[in-house]
């Protein structure tokens, strides 16, 4: 009998690949999680990115290289470029800058798909339409006691365990009218937000939220360290985020260890009672 229960899948190193990796916002976060190797694919090298990284196009790279070097991986998470979904699309070009008008979510999930290997896509709330949200999982960063708000949405296939918003964490700062509101790591850096409400015009122009003045301040409240440059970190994921989705897929492999270990012993047990005839019945209980 050379079956043995599934334990190694906790125990053995995991690897994670992070596509779309940028500076290595979530790759922190999986790192602190327990991941013991990750390598990060994304078309401009960032010099921050702490792991192993690959400069290629990641589309290019998943049609080029053959599947079962992806699937060499424990995990595979995915950060496709959110401007296409994003609301602060109109505040980039309002800046001069010029968001990407491709959406490479579709490609990215049928690829996953297709690959077999446990995902995780990110992105922002929008980029999925809302039939399809109520089975995602959005973090946010006053769950996490950080700065930021920064609801970002989570696809994946094992369950990422959801948790609750706290507008009112201390760690935001109070606000001109009193109430407590985050800081934005967005745009340009030292921005008071300004334009007009669409739902009362009559207002005119009022002033919204603002991002944070410093770089210190900005990576305080996004509990990252390792990354010093604004345009890089305005693009991060915050690491409390990954470091909870990294957290939750360990125990989705316990779980999975666990029912293999179950069956396991049912297969001894039964193997045991049959004696002279296991081997008769081999085929059949390699089946069950």
């Amino acid at each position: 009998m050379t079956e043995q229960p599934e334990a190694w899948a906790v125990k053995r190193p995991l690897r994670l690949l992070d596509l779309f990796c940028c500076a290595g916002g979530a790759a922190v976060g999986y790192e602190k999680a327990g991941f013991d190797e990750i390598v990060g694919i994304d078309h401009i090298q960032k010099k921050e990115y702490p792991h192993t990284f690959i400069k290629a196009d990641v589309i290019d790279f998943i049609q080029e290289n053959p599947i079962g070097w992806f699937r060499e991986f424990d995990m595979i998470h995915a950060s496709p470029p959110c401007q296409f979904h994003s609301r602060t699309k109109h505040l980039a070009k309002a800046q001069g800058n010029l968001p990407s008008d491709v959406d490479l979510m579709p490609v990215i999930r049928h690829f996953l798909l297709h690959v077999g290997v446990p995902y995780v896509i990110e992105n922002v709330v929008e980029a999925w339409p809302r039939s399809q949200r109520e089975v995602n999982t959005v973090l946010c960063g006053s769950s996490f006691g950080l700065g930021v708000q920064r609801h970002r949405m989570f696809e994946s296939s094992f369950p990422i365990a959801s948790l609750l918003c706290d507008h009112n964490t201390e760690s935001w700062p109070i606000g001109p009218k009193g109430r407590r509101k985050p800081i934005g790591v967005y745009g340009s850096m030292g921005d008071q937000v300004k334009g007009i409400d669409k739902k009362h015009p009559e207002r005119g122009l009022i002033t919204g939220g603002r991002t944070a003045k410093t770089m210190e301040e900005a990576q305080g409240a996004m509990g990252i360290t390792h990354i010093t440059q604004w345009n890089n970190l305005k693009e991060a994921i915050p690491p409390a985020y990954t470091e909870h989705i990294g957290k939750c897929f360990t125990k989705h492999l316990e779980a999975r260890a666990e029912m293999g270990s179950i069956r396991f012993e049912t297969l001894k047990k039964i193997r045991s009672l049959l004696g002279v005839h296991a081997e008769l019945m081999q085929s059949r209980l390699d089946d069950y």
